[in-house]
């Protein structure tokens, strides 16, 4: 009897015995489950991630060499532009918009002449030291003209002094020497005595963003602003300005472009008056002045230093779209004189991660005669 009981609880325990080992490769087995579930959805993930990454790089690629062939295509139109009057002017073939569709790309291409607008490196010229500041002798045409542009933007209303001591800063940020041209030059006393020090460049300008660091324009976020679309940077300077591509309404507004009102008397350091400007607009014909002479004549009483009637660099604005890649460029080029043929040249590209966002202004002004300002 007692050796039937014995029997009965061993073999209980070993039933019981079983019955955790099952239960524990059952964990076990769901462990292992849950394990490879896991790693298979992070290698899943890792994997898809990766094919998207791939996929982006090839389109990007793709968007790149389109962008690129602009260029070409760029060079083409100018080539067979016509070039037998000897001048550029609004409305020539290269000027023309080029549409991009090709293959699920779609984008478009456009030549401007990169002339048209104020360059700051025609800044950089000495002043005459023994003329005093107020004196226009003082300074070069393009300074002149500069001093003006700053006079003519009645939200930022700026005198004459106030215009001079700019300038000057402006022309510090440029020279190599350490002295301060007048009561607002800045050279690397002022700049390293700030809250965050730098140092100027002592060279021309590289880009328009410099001019956010100069004494003055460092301070008035909002005159940097409407000057951008005034003023260029090119990689030289007594580059001059093509009246005959510059538009002659201003490209914020419907006024009367800012910098056809710096074009005024040699011997005044004011803006032009809009009536004067309004001659010019009625006397350039469609096809642009043809000869120094009929520029001269157009501003009577103007000088008309380093106004010119042909382009020496010129701006591609490029910008495709491929399946979602979007992908815009810029590219500065020059004419290229050793080649048979008139055609361009690259010297420089930018890309361009969003669309700039230009000051303009609206059609409508509010209650107090203020225009609202658009970025």
């Amino acid at each position: 009897m007692r050796a039937c009981l014995r029997c009965l609880n061993n073999s209980r325990r070993n039933s019981n015995f079983n019955t955790y080992q099952q239960g524990t490769v059952l964990v076990l087995v769901l462990l292992i489950v849950a394990l490879v579930a896991a790693l298979s959805v992070k290698f899943a993930a890792q994997y898809q991630l990766g094919l998207a990454r791939a996929e982006t790089r090839w389109h990007g690629a793709q968007a790149r060499s389109f962008l690129e062939g602009t260029e070409e295509v760029a060079k083409l139109m100018f080539a067979t532009a016509d070039i037998e009057q000897g001048h550029d002017y609004l409305g020539e073939p290269w000027g023309n918009e080029v549409p991009i569709d090709d293959d699920g790309v779609s984008g478009v291409a456009r030549l401007t002449d990169a002339t048209t607008q104020l360059n700051l490196n025609d800044l950089a010229t000495a002043f005459t030291a023994e003329k005093p500041v107020g004196s226009p002798e003082r300074y070069s045409e393009p300074q002149r003209r500069f001093i003006r542009l700053l006079q003519t933007f009645p939200d930022i209303p700026l005198g004459q002094d106030q215009a001079e001591y700019l300038l000057e800063a402006v022309v510090d940020w440029m020279d190599p020497d350490e002295n301060e041209s007048g009561q607002g030059g800045a050279e690397s006393n002022y700049y390293q005595s700030m809250p965050e020090p730098y140092l100027p460049a002592n060279a021309l300008f590289k880009t328009l963003d410099e001019l956010r660091l100069v004494r003055g324009f460092n301070e008035n976020p909002l005159l940097v602003l409407r000057l951008m679309s005034f003023v260029t940077v090119l990689p030289q300077s007594g580059v001059g300005m093509n009246i005959n591509t510059m538009e002659l309404r201003s490209p914020v507004g419907k006024g009367i472009n800012n910098l056809l009102l710096t074009i005024n008397d040699p011997g005044s350091l004011s803006p032009a008056a809009e009536s004067d400007v309004q001659q010019v607009i009625k006397a350039r014909p469609e096809t642009g002045f043809a000869t120094d002479e009929d520029i001269r004549n157009a501003f009577p009483g103007k000088s008309t230093d380093q106004l010119t009637r042909t382009a020496t660099f010129f701006w591609l604005n490029a910008s495709v779209q491929l399946v979602d890649q979007r992908r815009s460029m810029r590219s500065l080029m020059t004419r290229d004189k050793s080649q048979n043929r008139p055609t361009l040249k690259v010297i420089q590209r930018d890309d361009v991660f969003e669309l700039p966002t230009a000051v303009r202004k609206t059609e409508d002004e509010d209650e107090d005669g203020e225009t609202e300002l658009v970025e």
